[in-house]
């Protein structure tokens, strides 16, 4: 299982700094051609679309982790999702200043705009959703179960594919995004089990005897 996970962040990570270093440069041709396809796509799609985008948003961290603590009865998966989700959230904006690449819009005045996508100048690698919907998924894969995994992965690409229909982000923002998101909940799952083992170590731990010799004098 260790083997699995270190190979994960080790793909997770060549990924993200693969296309962060292309990005960067700008907007490729075959990347354009990418996003002109899925962007182009029928604006009747757009009802349809908005409900898996919101697994990338920031209340959905802490949404499924609910639903998680109550379906497991336990606040443990919930504290990694919750923690994975919001880590990505944050860090998403480090890397989107870093990179500091537009969005669609710059690139493209023909960008078709939807779902209240704005023209606010703001950065578009990496995809904030993109890394929030697959910090959750690797988050539920390790601590609740790799059925409701594969289940939280699909909705994360379907969240991620939508953001580049609705005119949002690039091809890479949400590869990178992904990339990202599964390095965040990795290491969150990391973190909250080393915390788990210390205080179960520490409740089991044996108390120290007070001496007696004071009390019988």
């Amino acid at each position: 299982m260790r083997k699995v996970r270190t190979m994960k962040s080790a793909v997770a990570a060549l990924t993200l700094i693969g296309t962060a270093r292309v990005a960067a440069r700008g907007l490729s041709e075959r990347e354009d051609a990418i996003n002109r396809r899925i962007n182009s796509l029928p604006d009747e799609l757009a009802p349809v679309v908005w409900l898996p985008m919101q697994a990338g948003a920031l209340a959905a961290p802490f949404l499924i982790g609910g639903v998680a603590a109550v379906a497991t009865r336990s606040t443990e998966p919930a504290l990694s999702i919750v923690s994975a989700g919001f880590n990505a959230w944050l860090g998403a904006k480090a890397v989107k200043k870093a990179v500091g690449r537009g969005r669609p819009y710059d690139f493209d005045h023909e960008t078709r705009l939807r779902l209240g996508t704005k023209t606010d100048g703001s950065l578009g690698f990496i995809s904030g959703h993109a890394a929030v919907a697959f910090a959750v998924a690797s988050a539920i894969s390790d601590r609740v179960g790799p059925r409701a995994g594969a289940a939280m992965y699909a909705a994360a690409v379907a969240a991620s594919l939508s953001r580049v229909y609705v005119g949002a982000h690039l091809p890479l923002d949400v590869v990178g995004g992904a990339a990202f998101g599964v390095l965040v909940g990795d290491a969150s799952n990391r973190i909250v089990t080393r915390v788990e083992r210390t205080a179960v170590a520490s409740a089991s731990a044996p108390c120290p005897r007070r001496s007696t010799r004071g009390a019988s004098r």
